[in-house]
């Protein structure tokens, strides 16, 4: 579940209860500049699967989707398996200040980092 979904649902529970939360509506009048998501791999049953495969042969990085703030970044990922991460970085080539492929490059950076951590 993404934080802002489980925010926006936990704001709009609140209202339809007449509950005042301070903390939800700070929460939500924020800008949102970061808007992530998991992309699902495999949503059908594995007799479905291209040879009936298990492994991760026929996994693909799915989509992606735009940023939710004109001057942020849109960024979805898929885990596949135990040895593949796909990611998707979006922003506006309008938006001063924005680099898609700078921002994957800190991605890839982070996740070599915290590979080193492990290893």
């Amino acid at each position: 579940i993404n934080a802002e979904y489980m925010g926006f649902a936990l704001y709009v529970l609140s209202v339809g209860k007449g509950i005042d939360s301070h903390f939800l509506k700070q929460a939500m009048s924020g800008v949102w500049r970061l808007s992530t998501s998991q992309v699902p791999q495999r949503q059908t049953p594995p007799n479905t699967w291209p040879n009936n495969d298990q492994g991760e042969k026929f996994h693909s990085p799915s989509g992606g989707f735009g940023p939710v703030d004109d001057k942020g970044y849109g960024v979805s990922y898929a885990i596949c398996g135990d040895h593949r991460l796909y990611f998707h970085v979006s922003s506006k080539h309008s938006a001063p200040g924005t680099s898609s492929s700078g921002l994957q490059e800190q991605i890839f950076t982070a996740l070599a980092e915290m590979r080193q951590i492990f290893e």
